[in-house]
Order: structure tokens, then C-alpha cells, then sequence
């Protein structure tokens, strides 16, 4: 059986990685703290939604730009297309007809984890949603 990590564990490896970590104090959620790069950049948040919860949420929301969205009609498509391409869940918000935002995401369980994992899936989640702002900057 393997043993399950602890909320402090996994704020303490991006810590020790040099990251800026921050706790962030939200609502309804159990335990939430952002992760970016030392020299700042894109925060990602790590989220356990209750106590009793065996997993965390990986996750990234971004504001979309409905101008370029509306000028490029296919650009739904083409940022549907290679997120799917990168193996992370994602929605828009409110709809993908008019998306005013998008989240990328991705489950990560308490159950085993590791150093590795956690920071691939950062890592999986930040470089998701900067092809996402690439995407939208280039159209």
C-alpha cells in the first residue's frame, strides 16, 4: 500500500525547486496554493477541494480575448485540437460558442505521489495554457 502525501509535502517540493509559491485563501476550497517560476510567469493553482479528498486539482484560468476570437472563428478549434494533442482536461466558460475564459486542468491523486509527478503536472498545466495564449496571440 502506498502512502498518501500531505498538503505541506507538496507546497514544501515547489518551495524547495526555488518556485514562488503562495498560499491562496479561497471559498469553499480545502487547501489552495499557486506555484510559478522563480522569475515569475504564469501562476498554476494546486487544489484539494475537502479534507476527505484523495486527489488535487491542477488547474489554470485564463481570460480570453473575444476579439480574436471572434475574428478567427476556427481558433476554438484549433486551441480544443492541441489541448487534447497535450492530454489535459479543459472547458470553456460560458460556453465554447462564446468563451469568455478557458480552464485547463488536471486530476493528480494524493495516493503514491511523487516529486516527479507533481512537477510534471505543473508543469503539463502551465505549458498547456501558454500554447493557449500562443495560440491566441498568433491569430
Amino acid at each position: 500500500m502506498s502512502v498518501m502525501v500531505s498538503d505541506s509535502e507538496v507546497f514544501n517540493w515547489f518551495k524547495e525547486l526555488g518556485m514562488r509559491v503562495e498560499q491562496v485563501k479561497s471559498g469553499d476550497l480545502y487547501f489552495h496554493f499557486t506555484v510559478a517560476p522563480p522569475m515569475g510567469g504564469l501562476p498554476v493553482s494546486v487544489i484539494r477541494p475537502r479534507p476527505d479528498s484523495t486527489y488535487y486539482i491542477v488547474a489554470v484560468l485564463l481570460e480570453l480575448d473575444q476579439e480574436r476570437l471572434r475574428n478567427n472563428k476556427r481558433l476554438v478549434e484549433q486551441i480544443k485540437r492541441e489541448l487534447l494533442r497535450m492530454n489535459v482536461e479543459f472547458f470553456f466558460t460560458p460556453n465554447d460558442k462564446e468563451p469568455k475564459s478557458i480552464q485547463v486542468a488536471r486530476l493528480m491523486f494524493t495516493d503514491g505521489l511523487t516529486k516527479n509527478e507533481a512537477l510534471n503536472n505543473v508543469t503539463l498545466v502551465k505549458n498547456s495554457a501558454l500554447l493557449v495564449l500562443q495560440l491566441i496571440n498568433e491569430s
